[in-house]
């Protein structure tokens, strides 16, 4: 479906050379009893999207810094951050957000997204968190806007980005790497380094802190060993699914706690090989070292498959993929679930988005929606 120009996608090749694929778009076709319709068709890559506790409206996130609500008829403005994010690269830009957990009386989001600077030379801008608040006319009050944490990248890719809402005012940010390929800095495997990791605090009064202690030496650090961790979601029991961009070989999914840190192998480990620059895809698996967690499902770059996009655990949405975990491949825009059956960790293809699949949201009506790099946003639901 797509050329192998194609290096890691969200998250894959050396930030000097790295070559985005020349866009797809195809029909969508799912099964299941699933059908799929075209939402909107926008002009530029959207992302991500969340639905507004106070009005119900389908708020969704742009690359290029902007937010939009959706009420099923009409897109309004709410946020346009163009002017302080960095587009130099394609995995920069505005890559997360989340409501306040108070947002009905605070009228507050948390912000994600790689600052603004010079696109020559070396990468001068940091990943930052931040807090805006939201005017009477529905708008962000750009003076408003505080940050909260900065975290310097070395390169211009693998950023991660993702804001979750944890609960009880307690959220989750993932951070890739720190980019480039093959983990140069060994970021993956330095749990006092915020690169490569899940960081877990509590907002509260405009300010954060940490909830863990600090034996890590970073008591943000959640979860270390990560690449490139674009996607994940708490489960209805509570453990985090983190779907991790691979380099050479595998894309993983990763099951882990929100209780117990965890180091995820990364670069020391790509799915189950023990990964090295130079390794082949078909070397024998080995077991993980002490400490280590194994992912629960890899899938390999076969068939065009490049960079998976995670997606959800399905405790809402249509019933036929309920009590699963919903995601998906960047390059063919193939979607799969992953179900515990008899005991195990079974996957199924329920079809194609039809594109390059950027990110998962939730529709007004319970629909999952997919996101395309060519700013198709498609609607998957229940067939009719």
């Amino acid at each position: 479906m797509v050329s192998s120009l194609c290096m890691g996608c969200f998250g894959g090749g050396n930030d000097d050379e790295f070559q985005w694929p020349d866009p797809v778009v195809d029909s969508c076709q799912m099964d299941y009893d699933l059908e799929c319709s075209t939402l909107l068709q926008l002009g530029e890559t959207a992302h991500h999207s969340l639905i507004n506790p106070v009005d119900g409206n389908m708020w969704i996130l742009f690359l290029g810094g902007v937010i939009k609500s959706w009420d099923g008829e009409n897109l309004e403005d709410v946020a346009d951050l163009s002017s302080l994010v960095s587009q130099c690269h394609v995995e920069q830009g505005l890559l997360g957000f989340s409501f306040d957990n108070d947002y009905e009386e605070s009228m507050t989001i948390l912000l994600s997204y790689v600052e603004e600077g010079t696109c020559e030379g070396e990468n001068q801008s940091d990943l930052v968190l931040s807090s805006a608040e939201i005017g009477e006319d529905g708008m962000i009050d750009m003076e408003s806007i505080t940050v909260l944490k900065r975290i310097e990248q070395p390169y211009r890719n693998h950023n991660g980005g993702f804001l979750l809402h944890a609960g009880n005012g307690n959220y989750l940010w993932g951070l890739g790497d720190g980019g480039s390929a093959n983990d140069p800095h060994e970021n993956g495997q330095d749990s006092s380094n915020p690169l490569g990791t899940i960081l877990l605090f509590e907002y509260r009064s405009n300010e954060i802190s940490a909830l863990l202690d600090n034996s890590t030496g970073d008591p943000f650090v959640l979860h270390h060993g990560l690449r490139n961790p674009w996607r994940f979601d708490v489960g209805a029991d509570g453990d985090l699914w983190i779907a991790d961009v691979g380099q050479n070989c595998w894309e993983e999914v990763n099951l882990v706690t929100l209780d117990k840190r965890s180091n995820l192998g990364w670069g020391d480990r790509e799915g189950f090989q023990n990964f090295y620059e130079g390794v082949s895809c078909t070397d024998e698996e080995e077991e993980p070292g002490p400490g280590v967690t194994d992912p629960i499902l890899t899938y390999p770059h076969d068939g065009g498959n490049c960079s998976i996009t995670g997606g959800y655990w399905m405790d809402w949405g249509p019933e036929n993929l309920r009590d699963a975990y919903i995601y998906g491949d960047f390059c063919t825009g193939s979607i799969w679930i992953l179900q515990e059956i008899d005991g195990e960790w079974t996957d199924t293809k329920i079809g194609n988005s039809g594109g390059m699949i950027v990110g998962f949201g939730e529709g007004i009506n319970g629909e999952v929606i997919v996101f395309h790099w060519t700013g198709e946003i498609v609607m998957i639901s229940e067939k009719s």
